[in-house]
């Protein structure tokens, strides 16, 4: 709902367009849904076996940061995602991690 119109358009230049939306839509909160993630064959083609459990939500403001760290998930550096640097240089957010402050919090049932 966001984008209107064509959604081929955004996926044109997938990285400047990402960051065009964070630049217009300032949240208040990022929140990143990492309970089950989608390691392989996504975002269509994945089934059951490419689905690792991690029970993990990371939240903050800083919309950058939340991704630079969910790239962890992976295995990645916030750097090895375009929107992420792309981001980062116009001055949406920061994707060192090293700079800001995490809070680990364990939920127990």
């Amino acid at each position: 709902g966001v984008m209107g119109g064509s959604r081929y358009r955004i996926h044109q230049k997938l990285d400047a367009s990402i960051v065009d939306v964070a630049m217009k839509i300032k949240p208040t909160l990022t929140v990143l849904d990492a309970v089950r993630i989608l390691t392989a064959n996504g975002p269509q083609g994945g089934d059951l076996r490419d689905v690792k459990r991690l029970d993990t939500v990371i939240a903050g403001t800083d919309q950058v940061a939340i991704d630079a760290y969910g790239a962890t998930l992976f295995g990645m550096k916030g750097s090895d995602l375009g929107y992420v640097r792309l981001g980062q240089e116009v001055g949406v957010g920061k994707m060192d991690l090293a700079t800001l402050t995490i809070r680990k919090l364990e939920l127990k049932s």
